[in-house]
């Protein structure tokens, strides 16, 4: 255990020793002095993802096609006017005639006469006596009867519909298409982290004395 921590202790100071002798070698590289804190600039690129995605190109539609109807005219009888019935009435026909008509009919009378001193009876006939005159007579009866009148028809041109219009509805379906992109999985950044100088020995060679104990000098000097 105890060598243990001698270990650990002179791994420790082996550190702090070149540690120094950084420092003071950066020091002297820049003029002098030491350094405190040092940070390195670190720029991390940013990680990008290769994705597939279907995007639509176009929508969904619908497209309406409507087919007008056909008209055509047809000629049609319709009944101008309808049959009907006329009651006709022929009144009578009067003509005048001459009627004789006896007056007085005829007749026989015997008279007295005298003829030479002589008395005489004489039948005398006096004939009858008739009168002429006009008189009004029915010649033809009134007459009643029913007359039927047909109808009045005629031709008329109506518009009709030949064949019915239509209407049909056309759906495209959306387009898609599968596309190929960069996506950004992780941005890049830049940031500063503490970090110690680079520094390089620098070997200066000098005459070696006579000794089996020599080590040559080393000094550090930071990269550039």
């Amino acid at each position: 255990m105890f060598i243990r921590s001698l270990s650990i202790f002179g791994a420790a100071a082996a550190f702090l020793a070149v540690q120094s002798a950084d420092a003071e070698a950066f020091g002297r590289h820049h003029g002098g002095g030491k350094y405190k804190t040092c940070y390195k600039k670190v720029v991390t690129p940013p990680i990008y993802r290769t994705v597939t995605e279907r995007v639509m190109v176009s929508p969904a539609s619908c497209t309406q096609l409507r087919t007008p109807p056909v008209y055509g005219t047809v000629a049609q009888q319709v009944v101008v006017q309808p049959s009907y019935q006329v009651v006709r009435t022929k009144p009578a026909v009067y003509g005048r005639v001459r009627v004789t008509r006896q007056v007085r009919p005829a007749r026989t009378r015997w008279v007295r006469r005298s003829c030479r001193g002589a008395d005489y009876r004489c039948a005398v006939t006096t004939p009858a006596k008739y009168r002429t005159r006009s008189k009004r007579v029915m010649v033809e009866p009134a007459q009643n009867w029913v007359e039927t009148r047909p109808a009045v028809t005629g031709v008329v041109e109506r518009r009709v519909v030949l064949r019915a219009g239509t209407v049909r509805q056309l759906c495209q379906p959306a387009l898609y298409r599968t596309v190929t992109r960069q996506v950004m999985v992780s941005p890049g950044r830049v940031q500063w982290v503490p970090a110690q100088p680079a520094v390089q020995p620098v070997v200066y060679r000098q005459p070696a004395p006579q000794s089996r104990y020599y080590r040559p000098a080393v000094r550090y000097a930071p990269l550039k």
